[in-house]
């Protein structure tokens, strides 16, 4: 017997989201907003990627005055470690401006290098948050 209820309907996309190679999943039902995050994605105990610390990496930039969040402020992990694949498009962080929450995407697909910004940064428009290196 499937559970109709919301938490039986996330459980459901979570599990399909396990047999899957997405990482994060965000869509919005008549009930509220829903954003699924695999944490099995580069997660401890999976081996590192060797990262050529050599080849030029790509700084992901503030686009505007805001604060730094590495996590979305209802979770309790940080979006993306060092070390970790990134595809373009994913969310890996967040700028705070008052109430409003801007997605910080990576603009290619990488490794992330390194975050030279901290949660809960007051940063500039164009500093540097996130560093990637290409893939």
């Amino acid at each position: 017997m499937l559970d109709e209820s919301p938490a039986g309907k996330i459980r459901q996309f979570a599990a399909s989201l396990a047999g899957t190679d997405i990482a994060q999943l965000e869509f919005r039902t008549a009930h509220g907003d829903i954003f699924l995050v695999r944490r099995d994605v580069g997660a401890a105990g999976t081996a590192a990627p060797d990262i050529d610390e050599s080849a030029p990496a790509t700084a992901v930039a503030a686009s505007s005055v805001g604060i730094f969040l590495r996590q979305h402020p209802l979770r309790d992990t940080p979006l993306v470690e060092a070390g970790q694949d990134v595809a373009a498009g994913q969310i890996i962080g967040f700028l705070r401006i008052g109430a409003l929450l801007l997605p910080v995407a990576a603009a290619r697909d990488g490794v992330v290098l390194d975050v030279p910004a901290a949660h809960g940064d007051l940063v500039g428009y164009g500093a540097t948050l996130i560093r990637l290196l290409p893939d």
